[in-house]
């Protein structure tokens, strides 16, 4: 007899996936969309999209002049920081 192509545990595991690569919030945008109406979710899109780009470009330079050893956020902290940001 020949293995099944998606079992359960395939699903469960596909779900997962896709709720990590779109976010949760993401796929509840039709609802807060519904709960507080066009004009203040769109407003409060945009908002959240300018402070990620704008944390996006301050860790982009931030990485431009930290030294070539600095490759995960741990390693970030620490330039930043100090022991304390680790």
């Amino acid at each position: 007899m020949a293995k099944p192509f998606l079992t359960g545990e395939d699903l469960k595991m596909c779900f997962s996936l896709f709720c990590c690569v779109y976010g949760i919030g993401t796929l509840s945008m039709p609802a807060n969309y519904a709960k507080v109406g066009y004009t203040w979710a769109t407003a409060a899109l945009v908002f959240m999209a300018a402070v990620n780009i704008y944390g996006t470009i301050c860790i982009s330079k931030v990485l431009l002049v930290a030294p070539k050893s600095v490759r995960t956020f741990s390693d970030l902290g620490h330039f930043c920081m100090g022991s304390f940001g680790r």
